[in-house]
């Protein structure tokens, strides 16, 4: 099936490289005798649009993608058609330049196809589409984050929302709209089309819980002037406890046809709520109004509260960070909804220019996240463990949209590194693996001519190129297969993957070990680890990966590949014990200054626990575990200054070779309930990014610390996949906890395990 064959990509006016930040509305009207078996459409845009069918809101897309094979979605919009006259309408977003999970290569652009019954709704010349550049969006606005996309403003009193609906509803005026500017399918900058290979993202109406306080104040003096909105907000903390001003405010937490009413206040005041979701939440946030013309709603959102305002840093001070946007009402009922997707706990709502009784009627928030299924039940008579579960898997959610995304709010990017970790908790909790393998293709779509891959994509962003993330990279080609059985991704990227392991190889050659790379950004962890010279953990990564690739040849059956790999890693892993073994201690040290000729006595989690998952010098492993890796873990802050901290991201590995050796399970789970059980005490809902973030700065929802949840199903309820045969599991006695409920259904079975004390059923069906 060819799609999009004979449809053109269609945009206002022109085409062109000045296009920043731009709204173009489209429209295509038609009438139906009858309401067709079926009704499915195939859309797609660059950057993002927003489909409605007769002004009901359908969906928004498309999933993320490179413009080479850009994504195009199929959707059945029957439910939404009438007899009689129907309109399609669409609402696109250009950005006019890349992000962290776009690439802009000059399009801008709108294509639909599709038969709805005998009518042909595709974007073909003269097929009687009908556009124009969005009068209401303001253009000149800062971006939302050096990652992201723009503030938000919108003027509703420039616009109708009567254009989404047929002419037979209103008095359609085509004055400023004009036929399209057609560009053929199949050109510059998309070549290709790709079906998006994940469902369409789950979307729910979700309301606020709380009303935590309603602040009377002044205005900025610069308010109106001023482009940040965040600088106005950060510049209105000001204001005193005043609901008198306002009739019945919880109405607007309901979905209901209740009103909350704001009585008149003069020009230079406004109110202020403050709106506690009561957890992180990933969405579009909307509400509907009844206004009088000219009041103005700011909007601000953030995941901390202090001193009884959401804070925010200031965007001027290097964070550049500015999540707000801005509502002008028009006169008369109306509804909006933000185009882009906040990640969130609090909102300050700010309405200024209330020369009449102004009227909201609801507030909430559309959430957005991946349609995962969950196929596992946890409850156990330990308050702090199930709130940790909860928070995990809150986590995993709110972090997973079109891909993967290191948090919902700053970035909403799909860092790869971060990704494996999230993978294997969608392994464990859903099952569901499509988001991981679209990544693990993606990734190999970003790779550039010398291998390596970005660590974030798709993005062209400066800086982002991660050689240990390409390393990671090539491991989850591996953890698919494990997870699913699924040997074609293997094969289809077995040529990447190797081109990758080229470079690393030619920058061994020098040195016999892999050398500092300045002119990349070598991650590794948010600890300070050694870099400037020959990392030890750099190179044991490297070392892991290439015994990987002796694994994947064992399934691909590539033996002479194989041997050569399997040579390589013994070559590596004589140079590593060489340079960084202590013989008198026993451990290994993280790094050797090649200018000076002198080894670096630090010693981290991180090296250690790599040698353990390399199975390097076994008889140590006990050793290490004891002196390094559980120090840290039973002290915080850490009393060792000699021994370098993980993250909670890097648990993730600590926490497997403790597994791996045995013998530690209650520590580890202890461990859980102090390090996760403190976040919950500092009132988080989900999983912080570091042990210690910054207020504003560092992300309290990152999916790559949500891992606890895995170590909770292997060793507090006792059920682990087994290796070799990853659809069935085997079955330990639960332990740690008093009373578990736990069920989890796999490719094979379904499992139900109750403990009650001593007593413990088990079911397997």
């Amino acid at each position: 099936m060819n799609i999009f064959k004979n449809c053109g990509w269609i945009w206002y006016d022109h085409y062109g490289y000045e296009d920043v930040n731009v709204f173009m509305l489209a429209r295509k009207s038609f009438s139906l005798r009858d309401i067709p078996k079926t009704a499915e459409i195939n859309i797609t845009a660059d950057s993002r649009y927003k489909l409605y069918v007769n002004g009901e809101y359908v969906c928004y897309g498309p999933a993320r993608g490179f413009p080479e094979s850009y994504p195009f979605d199929r959707i059945d919009i029957k439910r939404y058609l009438k007899k009689g006259e129907n309109v399609i309408a669409v609402v696109v977003w250009q950005w006019g330049h890349g992000t962290f999970q776009s690439i802009y290569a000059g399009g801008n652009g709108l294509i639909v196809d599709g038969k709805i019954g005998k009518v042909d709704i595709g974007t073909k010349i003269n097929n009687g589409w009908l556009v124009k550049k969005c009068p209401a969006h303001k253009q000149d606005m800062p971006r939302r984050s050096v990652q992201i996309g723009y503030q938000e403003y919108y003027d509703a009193r420039k616009i109708s929302e009567d254009w989404m609906l047929p002419e037979t509803n209103i008095k359609f005026d085509r004055t400023d709209w004009q036929e399209p500017t057609w560009r053929k399918s199949g050109c510059a900058p998309w070549f290709k089309f790709e079906e998006r290979g994940i469902p369409l993202l789950k979307e729910e109406k979700k309301f606020f819980k709380k009303i935590l306080h309603m602040y009377y104040g002044n205005n900025w003096k610069n308010w109106e002037k001023e482009r940040n909105l965040t600088i106005i907000y950060l510049n209105e903390l000001n204001g005193k406890e005043d609901r008198s001003r306002v009739k019945d405010p919880e109405n607007m937490l309901f979905d209901n046809e209740k009103f909350i009413e704001i009585l008149p206040f003069p020009e230079n005041k406004k109110i202020s709520f403050i709106i506690d979701y009561g957890e992180e939440v990933a969405g579009f946030i909307g509400f509907e109004i009844i206004g009088n013309g000219g009041e103005v709603l700011d909007i601000t959102t953030t995941e901390v509260c202090k001193d009884g305002w959401p804070f925010v840093g200031d965007p001027l001070s290097g964070s550049k960070i500015a999540m707000s946007d801005r509502y002008i009402a028009r006169n008369g009922k109306q509804q909006f909804e933000t185009f882009s997707i906040h990640g969130f706990r609090y909102l300050c709502l700010t309405i200024r220019n209330i020369k009449e009784n102004f009227k909201i009627k609801k507030i909430y928030v559309r959430s957005i996240s991946y349609p995962f299924q969950e196929k596992v039940v946890f409850n156990s008579s330990d308050e702090t463990i199930n709130k940790i579960w909860d928070m995990c898997v809150r986590t995993q959610i709110c972090c997973s949209f079109d891909s993967y995304v290191d948090c919902p709010w700053r970035e909403q990017a799909q860092w790869w590194g971060d990704a494996r970790v999230q993978g294997a908790n969608t392994y464990y909790l859903f099952g569901d693996m499509r988001l991981f393998r679209r990544g693990i293709k993606q990734a190999g779509q970003s790779q550039i001519e010398n291998g390596l891959t970005y660590g974030t994509f798709p993005s062209m962003a400066v800086g982002c190129i991660l050689p240990d993330y390409t390393l990671t990279w090539v491991h989850t080609h591996l953890d698919y297969y494990k997870y699913t059985g699924d040997i074609s991704l293997l094969t289809e990227q077995f040529d990447k993957i190797e081109k990758a392991i080229s470079f690393f190889d030619k920058k061994v050659e020098e040195n016999y070990l892999l050398p500092p790379m300045p002119e990349w950004w070598v991650f590794l962890d948010w600890a300070p680890l050694y870099k400037e010279g020959f990392s030890c953990l750099f190179n044991l990564m490297y070392l892991y990966t290439l015994k990987t690739m002796v694994e994947i040849c064992k399934i691909l059956k590539r033996e002479d590949r194989k041997n050569l790999y399997e040579e390589k890693s013994n070559v590596l892993e004589k140079r590593i014990d060489k340079i960084f073994w202590d013989k008198k201690k026993n451990v290994y040290f993280d790094g050797y200054d090649i200018k000076k000729k002198k080894i670096i006595k630090k010693i981290s989690q991180h090296t250690h626990t790599y040698a353990i998952l390399l199975n390097l010098k076994k008889e140590y492993h006990k050793k290490w575990i004891e002196e390094i890796l559980l120090p840290p873990m039973k002290e915080y802050p850490l009393k060792h200054p000699t021994i370098i901290e993980g993250s909670p991201f890097f648990y993730y590995y600590i926490i497997e070779v403790m597994k791996k050796v045995g013998g530690y399970e209650k520590e580890i789970i202890d461990f859980i309930k102090r390090r996760w059980g403190k976040m919950i005490e500092e009132g988080a809902t989900t999983c912080w990014e570091v042990w210690k973030p910054e207020m504003g700065l560092s992300s309290l929802c990152h999916a790559w610390s949500a891992h606890p949840a895995i170590h909770f199903i292997e060793l507090i309820a006792g059920v682990k996949p087994i290796a070799k045969k990853r659809e069935k599991v085997k079955i330990k006695k639960p332990q740690f906890v008093e009373k578990l409920y736990f069920k989890i259904k796999t490719k094979t079975e379904e499992i139900e395990i109750v403990k009650n004390g001593k007593n413990v059923k088990t079911k397997r069906k």
